[in-house]
């Protein structure tokens, strides 16, 4: 299926998430939570379909609610309808995580997950509970199949899988799915999945080139690449790398690429679509990089007190 050379004995490793930093490190914000500064339309879309979904399922017992608990409970209930996860469903990152998971396992080894394999993982993911193992392995395992199908056609090879990268002097890091090789081009790349095929207007889901080339970009210009396992913490919904200065003494540059790779994987189809991340679309993610920088912390002292009276 795929050949394995490894550009490094430990280069590629799951990262670990931890509760805090280390007094030593340097504490670098996630190439994706910066580029949540962009404006998402899709993201608006999904969240008022997902109120709207809470609101027909519940509709003979909101009049009931709002008479007992009042209106801006119930209010607040079908705002957040975006969070609540059913209880047969994983979220659509938590699904994205686990088909991470056993692509890279496929690809790196040769040899596909079994069913075990990919039900421990969805209940890994799924927490106590959960009642939907079954039904999200079968879509994960469709996933599969599709990955696998492209890995048939075009026979790439693959050098390493979940690379964590690092631009100390930018202040940013994260984590590359794969690099490798497929027709002689050296890529970088990127997994998107999507339960869903298509979108609203049934064309077939691809990923979202605004977003995808800064990320890529982001992580192909960075300074280093882990030898390590790496280490991130979340702190009010955003994720962060550490870097300890040691950690900065092992690694190693981050591989040389021709260009990038953005797979769209859903159960029915796997594509990959070529991504520009050169110079120039390294330059656009660093104006994104100073937005983040100016909308979360200097723009937090672009106002004064409201003026007084002498």
């Amino acid at each position: 299926m795929t050949n394995v050379a490894p550009l490094h004995n430990q280069l590629g490793q799951p990262a670990e998430d931890v509760a805090k930093e280390a007094p030593d490190d340097l504490v670098l914000w996630s190439v994706t939570t910066i580029i949540g500064v962009l404006d998402k339309p899709a993201l608006l879309y999904w969240a008022a379909e997902e109120t709207a979904r809470a609101a027909i399922a519940s509709v003979r017992s909101i009049p009931a609610r709002i008479e007992e608990e009042g209106e801006e409970v119930v209010v607040k209930w079908l705002r957040d309808a975006r969070f609540r996860r059913p209880k047969d469903r994983l979220s659509s990152a938590d699904l994205g995580t686990v088909f991470h998971e056993a692509a890279n396992r496929y690809a790196l080894t040769g040899e596909r997950p079994g069913r075990e394999e990919i039900e421990a993982l969805v209940r890994q993911k799924g927490g106590p509970g959960f009642e939907g193992v079954d039904h999200e392995a079968n879509t994960v395992g469709l996933m599969l199949d599709r990955f696998d199908e492209w890995l048939q056609r075009f026979t790439p090879s693959y050098q390493a899988a979940e690379v964590a990268v690092y631009h100390p002097r930018y202040g940013y890091a994260g984590q590359a799915d794969a690099f490798l090789t497929v027709q002689g081009f050296r890529a970088i790349v990127d997994y998107k999945t999507s339960r869903e095929p298509y979108d609203s207007r049934g064309n077939p889901k691809t990923p979202y080139p605004e977003q995808v080339a800064l990320q890529l970009a982001a992580y192909r210009h960075a300074e280093y690449a882990a030898v390590w396992r790496p280490r991130r913490t979340e702190k009010w919904r955003r994720r962060y790398y550490l870097l300890s200065p040691l950690e900065q003494e092992m690694a190693v540059p981050v591989p040389e690429v021709d260009g990038g790779l953005a797979f769209m994987v859903t159960p029915e189809s796997c594509e990959a679509h070529p991504i520009r991340c050169d110079e120039q679309v390294f330059r656009y993610f660093l104006h994104a990089l100073e937005c983040f920088r100016w909308v979360q912390h200097d723009s937090k002292e672009a106002m004064a007190p409201p003026l007084e009276v002498p």
